[in-house]
């Protein structure tokens, strides 16, 4: 007799687009939801779920955020949420964004002129 059984990794982009613009870079782009975990499997049947997190990605500058949990299941379930910077965890970010607006501390690329939150030429 012998048992089959195994431990796969999913990941899955969930219905959701959301308009924002981007805290990290300052471009306007849109939030799409992931999730993202492990399964346990025996003979090929899913038995349980485990490691579950919930992840947002900007289109802008490719930034990967870790979405509250109970944000992504709301998302999950199909119900109308709007995603608050206070909802994210900063994973990883992509490009260079080194200088801040002198009027009102907004992260800019260098190739910036002026600040996309608050208009201000940027020096």
């Amino acid at each position: 007799m012998f048992i089959m059984f195994d431990i796969r990794s999913f990941n899955q982009q969930l219905d959701f687009n959301q308009p924002m613009t981007c805290p990290h870079c300052g471009h306007f782009g849109r939030y799409e939801v992931f999730v993202t975990g492990s399964r346990f499997r025996l003979f090929f049947v899913p038995l349980f779920t485990f490691g579950k997190k919930y992840l947002a990605h900007t289109t802008c500058c490719d930034s990967w955020y870790e979405l509250d949990k109970q944000t992504g299941k709301a998302i999950q379930k199909k119900q109308s949420v709007h995603i608050e910077e206070s909802d994210l965890t900063q994973m990883l970010s992509k490009g260079t964004y080194t200088s801040k607006c002198p009027n009102c501390g907004h992260p800019n690329s260098q190739e910036t002129n002026f600040c996309p939150n608050c208009g201000q030429p940027l020096s």
